[in-house]
């Protein structure tokens, strides 16, 4: 294999979205693991952070001229993972996902869009441009059975759409040794049980540091737990973090106040009986460590998320209600350990899934050449 071949890819990647680190670590690796001898470019808000993070090429995404001439010299263009694919963040983002697919198409390149989450696109035009465009690239995967019915819904008569899953099932969680050190830092004492917290700001959700402080405590009562609020985005996570710690009475909840990689993420997840989250990557996380959850559904990719795990445990942010959170809280806590035996029985087949789109990315890599 020549080693002029190269990957050029795209995504939501260096704005410091740990969600979207982790996606990006993987597809990465996993490409490495298969053929080493593959060129890996990508596009970041943030070239240099990039570059040295993950010992890529990268190109500054908002450079049109260095962007063009990127999609000209790949041998593939990746659209993803993720949930680059909506309008509800901006229509700007959901043109720029489909303009740079374009552009590949227009210079005859092949495209794959990986592992994604799709929808919503609300607006009449931008869910024409997206189905014309999505009808006309090489291959799609698709990281929920919800995402096959939106786009089958939109009317995107793509032959080769398939569902697989998210990258990220693929990463391991840091050593024990490492976990303890982060404890340790954060002044968190390493005994008993632990239920983890994860939210981020949302517009719509007038009463979500209310409700989940006032959870906070009695969750923190009633199990004997310590809570753990796990920032996933900086700085706005760690900004409502501290902002619920205020509002906590019970001198027992902590928040991870530093930066930290994937894989420590992952590792403190690790040690939690149960998380309450908001943000799709840390259920991802649980997920693949087997931790138990309940969902604080503010999108369909959340919720999409969930009934694909077999989690039934979840609460809407926009109609916020302590008590029915509880309610949710209590019966996922009650029946924690058979919903860890739904999460280790899917385990190896969520990893074999996420693999399987490297797997398709270079055979149609090879095709290409």
């Amino acid at each position: 294999m020549g080693s002029t071949r190269s990957i050029l890819m795209s995504g939501y990647y260096g704005f410091d979205n740990s969600g979207d680190d982790a996606i990006l670590k993987a597809i990465i690796k996993d490409i490495r693991t298969m053929d080493d001898s593959v060129d890996i470019v990508v596009l970041s808000k943030d070239p240099p952070k990039t570059k040295s993070m993950y010992n890529v090429k990268a190109v500054d995404r908002f450079n049109l001229r260095e962007v063009i001439k990127a999609i000209k010299d790949t041998s593939l263009l990746i659209n993803g993972g993720g949930s680059l694919l909506q309008d509800i963040t901006s229509t700007r983002s959901l043109l720029y996902y489909l303009a740079l697919m374009m552009l590949a198409k227009l210079f005859r390149k092949p495209v794959m869009v990986y592992a994604n989450g799709i929808g919503p696109i609300k607006r009449k035009f931008n869910r024409y441009l997206t189905r014309l465009i999505l009808n006309r690239v090489d291959l799609i995967t698709l990281r929920d059975e919800d995402s096959r019915e939106y786009l089958r819904k939109m009317k995107v008569e793509n032959a080769n759409i398939l569902v697989t899953a998210d990258p990220v099932f693929t990463l391991e969680a840091a050593d024990e040794r490492r976990i303890g050190e982060i404890f340790q830092r954060e002044g968190i004492q390493q005994h008993g049980k632990f239920i983890g917290i994860s939210i981020r700001k949302w517009k719509l959700a007038n009463n979500l540091v209310e409700v989940v402080s006032k959870t906070i405590d009695t969750i923190i009562e009633r199990y004997g737990v310590g809570v753990i609020l796990i920032p996933m985005h900086y700085p706005e996570d760690l900004d409502i973090s501290l902002e619920l710690l205020d509002r906590v009475k019970s001198p027992n909840a902590y928040v991870l106040r530093d930066k930290y990689s994937v894989e420590e993420i992952m590792g403190v997840i690790s040690k939690l009986d149960l998380i309450v989250a908001m943000r799709l990557h840390s259920l991802i996380y649980a997920a693949g460590q087997e931790v138990p959850m309940v969902g604080l559904v503010y999108d369909p990719k959340v919720e999409g998320i969930l009934k694909s795990l077999g989690m039934e445990y979840m609460s809407d942010v926009e109609n916020l209600a302590y008590d029915e959170l509880i309610s949710n809280i209590d019966a996922a806590w009650n029946n924690r350990e058979g919903l860890r035996e739904i999460l280790k029985q899917q385990d190896k087949v969520l990893k074999k899934k996420a693999l399987s789109n490297v797997t398709m990315a270079l055979k149609l890599l090879e095709a290409g050449e």
